[in-house]
């Protein structure tokens, strides 16, 4: 598999338009999720290779795809659990050389 994919929200984006304009019922991204998992097994089932090495291949894209959600999925989290940044506020004192 790739080393390297350049996934990002806009992309994701995109490809749900394209799915939307297929197919209305794309608004709710289960459906569109269900359509990318159809395309990457007949994209997969398409490939001139022995099926032992499809088998395998399903495989990793399964585990990857559980390792990609599970990301997410975790950043999210972070993201909900980080205590909101106070803005910084003015202060005024007097400080000395030996204050603590």
């Amino acid at each position: 598999m790739s080393e390297s994919l350049q996934l990002s929200g806009e992309l994701v984006q995109k490809l749900q338009d394209i799915l939307v304009e297929h197919d209305e019922r794309c608004h709710d991204p289960l459906v569109t999720v269900q359509y990318m998992s159809a395309i990457s097994g007949y994209l997969l089932g398409c490939q001139p290779i022995p099926a032992a090495k499809r088998q395998e291949f399903l495989e990793q894209l399964a585990a990857f795809m559980r390792h990609v959600h599970d990301d997410v999925e975790r950043q999210q989290r972070e993201q909900q659990a980080a205590p909101a940044q106070q803005p910084p506020q003015e202060a005024f004192g007097i400080w000395r050389p030996g204050d603590p």
